[in-house]
């Protein structure tokens, strides 16, 4: 006879918590006037707000890991064309003062150091982006849960 494997969906979840709820559980059980039906709701009610909490996280880090990868190419727009508006700059001073001028080479190297530290913002941009990239395929690995030893009682000293 096969065995049909059902896929059951699950979650990772750090174990103290839970012992600290079991705990508690039992105590309110074992203690009279509680009532623990009401307990349970609430323990339900908080379980499921956590979760939704953590969706609209997911779906915030999508959306804005979306619109920062927008942005390298909308950088990279920006310098092309103050590139070419210093191209402009540029061919302007010359036209009008027929030859490159001494007094127009101050300014001259200050638009180049610019267009410069431009390129240098879209590189860093570019490995930022990169970085998003590597921390979101990160972020969609399930953590392994921690592997912990029980506890062994302690032994009293032979006398």
């Amino acid at each position: 006879m096969a065995v049909e494997k059902q896929q059951e969906e699950f979650e990772l979840i750090p174990m103290s918590p839970l012992r600290r709820l079991e705990k508690r559980i039992d105590q309110l059980e074992s203690s009279p006037g509680v009532d623990t039906r009401d307990f349970f709701r609430e323990i339900v009610d908080i379980v499921r707000m956590n979760q939704q909490i953590v969706d609209e996280l997911a779906k915030a880090n999508d959306a804005l890991r979306i619109e920062i990868s927008k942005l390298p190419s909308k950088i990279e727009n920006l310098v092309n064309s103050l590139n070419e508006m210093l191209s402009y700059i540029k061919a302007s001073a010359m036209e009008e003062t027929g030859v490159s001028s001494p007094n127009f080479k101050p300014l001259v190297d200050k638009l180049d150091q610019l267009v410069e530290g431009n390129k240098k913002v879209v590189e860093s941009n570019q490995a930022v982006l990169s970085e998003l990239d590597s921390i979101s395929r990160k972020l969609v690995k399930p953590a392994l849960p921690s592997m912990r030893k029980p506890m062994l009682p302690m032994q009293r000293p032979i006398q």
